[in-house]
């Protein structure tokens, strides 16, 4: 019999039939959400990738070919793109859940475990798949998000090569996260996810140690779970496809394009980081990029083996402390989303014939495309000038580091500047005179500097 050839008696049975612990919530069906969710995002992004070509010359092209010549290819990128959003805010859901309940501790620590990988992985894939589009928005963002690594003590210039493929954010860059996005980061999260289930399945669903009694309603695996796992994932994927057809996924020009009044931002589940390196400055960014990150990944693996029933309570509030900050940075990110370069802070003081030179070439060489003032007024490209004083440049360092960059330091990109000795001069004592340590901001506009 067919039944017998598959298995069903000895391994399929028993799977579906399951009885699952009394009072289990809708909630439990989160775990089942992200792998359907997973699902949708392999079959969308199998057939996306039929027509996407990963290298500088084609990549965007070929975005636009999708869009507009493969049939209903729109809407594919549609559910590909808001398919990761949603997934990523079901994997976090899920794993609030369980931190709150507290169904993390023994025997469930390696589903815990497993579960914090998963989210890893799948911020993992957020990051690689950003580049794909090589528009504007995602070059910068990746030239700022790979660039974190570099600050790691001994290995980071290495790790951000090897991110890279290089200096710089080039082909081999495309073409590595691709590799990564369609190859190495999906078999590894449906390896995560296949152990994940297993560890599952051996300790049950985490319900508090809740079981069956006498008289409970009977709840099982199949059908009883599976069918509010299906309302649940019909309810999202029909949000999905509405987001797909109504609301198309914001995309720029080209990467390359020269637009000096651009400011770069992440997707939103990277904004918190992005806003987070704006608060630090000089040897304390460090702290934002690689300490406090890292803190919050350990916190999440020790947690099983630190956390017992006395600590819920402070697990709880230190949780709860943590969303607030991060939903606190990501709308401050998004509130400081304007076009760069149209503001620049200096310190409230008279600036010399020298200062106020350099301010006015800062305006005119388009400086803020690369560099910020205090958070302000550019991207990350380039270090915070505001810091450059705490590192005890002189002037002449600066003015041959304005000059060619790459002749003191060959790992920059950024590019000579064939000025007159004293227009550098000019720039380097305007650098010099960003001291807030000593004198409060002044935001001036670019428009006011110009006219000056």
């Amino acid at each position: 019999m067919l039944g017998d050839r598959v298995g069903w008696k000895k391994y399929l049975h028993p799977f579906l039939y399951k009885e699952l612990p009394a009072g289990t919530g809708w909630y439990a069906t989160l775990g089942t959400l992200c792998a359907l969710l997973f699902g949708v995002m392999v079959v969308s992004g199998l057939f996306l990738a039929m027509y996407y070509n990963p290298s500088p010359e084609k990549a965007y092209v070929s975005i636009d070919y999708i869009i507009h010549s493969v049939p209903m290819g729109s809407v594919l990128r549609g559910i590909h793109h808001w398919s990761a959003s949603a997934m990523i805010i079901a994997v976090l859901l899920h794993l609030l859940t369980n931190l709150f309940s507290g169904t993390y501790r023994a025997p469930r620590e390696g589903t815990w475990i497993a579960g914090v990988c998963l989210l890893l992985i799948t911020l993992g894939l957020g990051f690689t798949g950003y580049l794909l589009p090589w528009d504007l928005k995602s070059y910068w963002a990746t030239v700022v998000g790979s660039n974190i690594p570099d600050s790691i003590p001994l290995v980071g210039g290495i790790l951000t090569r090897l991110i890279r493929g290089g200096d710089t954010v080039s082909g081999l860059t495309l073409t590595r996260f691709y590799a990564m996005h369609m190859l190495l980061l999906p078999a590894i999260l449906t390896g995560l996810i296949v152990v994940h289930l297993y560890l599952v399945r051996v300790h049950n669903l985490t319900e508090c140690g809740l079981q069956p009694g006498p008289e409970s309603k009977l709840y099982r695996f199949f059908p009883e779970h599976l069918f509010r796992s299906a309302i649940v994932f019909l309810s999202v994927f029909i949000a999905i496809l509405l987001f797909a057809i109504f609301v198309e996924p914001p995309r720029e020009s080209v990467a390359g394009t020269l637009a000096p009044s651009y400011l770069p931002r992440p997707e939103w589940y990277y904004m918190w980081l992005f806003q987070l390196l704006t608060l630090f400055s000089g040897p304390w960014e460090s702290l934002a990029s690689i300490a406090i990150p890292a803190g919050v990944i350990a916190a999440l693996f020790a947690l099983p083996f630190l956390s017992t029933g006395r600590q819920r309570p402070l697990v709880v509030a230190a949780t709860v402390s943590c969303l607030v900050g991060f939903a606190y940075l990501t709308l401050m990110g998004f509130e400081g989303a304007r076009p760069y370069g149209q503001v620049i802070p200096i310190p409230r003081r008279s600036l010399t014939a020298s200062e106020s030179r350099g301010l006015h070439l800062y305006a005119i060489q388009q400086c803020a495309y690369c560099h910020q003032i205090r958070g302000k007024g550019g991207h990350r490209t380039g270090p915070d000038l505001s810091n450059v004083r705490a590192k005890h440049r002189t002037l002449a360092y600066l003015a041959a580091y304005i000059r060619d960059a790459r002749r003191i330091s060959p790992h920059s990109i950024m590019p000579k500047y064939d000025l007159p000795a004293q227009d550098l001069q000019a720039l380097a004592d305007f650098v010099l005179a960003l001291d807030f340590s000593r004198y409060p901001e002044k935001v001036l506009k670019r428009e006011e500097v110009l006219k000056q």
